[in-house]
């Protein structure tokens, strides 16, 4: 079984302009967060979703873009996570929130919300197939990855190898995708 590494597509979508910084002016401060609950969310896991704040915002589109497209999923700049869009929550929300918790954010100008799901659902890489270089010591670069199927794989996923960077996923994750037809994230095969 192939692993991807899931993307965002292209120039041409619209895209959530919301950044962690927005989400930790509007947290409660009563919850006892922490400054890197909140910025370095992908890295702790920790849920969000007992005191994610009511966010409002806009979609952008990059600046020479005359007819920006409206992905259905997209990758949210701020993390490990993935924006999903009126139409791609509708298709995944219910079998997405198995593997993390869905947050929403209010569009100005739109009548859906948009949803941020923060994936919590981690896999272990294998060590024949991922390798980082190290200067003195201290990782550098990573230089490959890659996983081993199990038969009760999450279907998309995050890892500590990269500091819970990135999201992955397997084949069913990304056929279930095309096959609805969904846009705004590509998949690159992990060699």
């Amino acid at each position: 079984m192939a692993f991807y590494s899931i993307e965002r597509d292209g120039y041409d979508f619209l895209f959530l302009d919301l950044l962690p910084r927005d989400v930790l002016r509007r947290a409660p401060g009563d919850k006892g967060l922490e400054f890197d609950d909140i910025m370095k969310f992908s890295q702790s896991s920790k849920p969000m979703k007992d005191w994610w704040p009511e966010l409002e915002t806009t979609l952008r589109a990059n600046e020479d873009i005359v007819s920006p497209k409206m992905p259905d999923l997209s990758i949210w700049s701020g993390g490990a996570a993935l924006v999903l869009y009126p139409r791609g929550y509708r298709l995944l929300g219910e079998w997405l929130s198995q593997f993390g918790e869905l947050l929403p954010v209010k569009v100005m100008n739109q009548s859906d919300p948009c949803w941020i799901f923060n994936c919590r659902a981690k896999k272990d890489v294998d060590p024949e197939k991922s390798s980082c270089e190290y200067v003195d010591d201290m990782p550098l670069h990573i230089e490959s990855i890659g996983f081993t199927e199990f038969e009760d794989d999450p279907v998309i996923f995050k890892t500590d190898f990269d500091n819970c960077s990135f999201l992955y996923c397997g084949e069913r994750f990304k056929a279930a995708v095309e096959e609805m037809g969904l846009e705004g994230q590509s998949f690159r095969e992990l060699s």
